[in-house]
């Protein structure tokens, strides 16, 4: 036999078993990242991010009706700002 004939086989065989361990891997990488695979996590996240939402708002409704008024206010400045200086100066404020 030839020396170290042993050693090769026995890192051939390692070889091989890696390679088959790789093979699934990559497999089950494959059945990941499938189109179906992507849109049925991304759906289920969606629906799970709206659910999250409901709860908070259901929890938290005066904190949103503050949040929503404010950033009403903050849009429609300067119509606010305008209609604020023309009744300002119809009432005579400011003489």
């Amino acid at each position: 036999m030839i020396p170290g004939a042993d050693t090769i086989a026995s890192a051939r065989a390692l070889r091989d078993e890696a390679l088959a361990v790789f093979k699934g891997d990559l497999e089950i990488a494959k059945l990941e990242v499938s189109p179906g695979r992507v849109k049925e996590r991304a759906v289920g996240e969606a629906v799970e991010m709206i659910d999250t939402a409901r709860e908070i708002a259901s929890e938290n409704k005066a904190v949103i009706g503050a949040t929503l008024a404010a950033l009403f206010a903050w849009f429609l400045r300067e119509p606010l700002q305008q209609a604020a200086g023309w009744i300002a100066n119809r009432v005579g404020i400011g003489d």
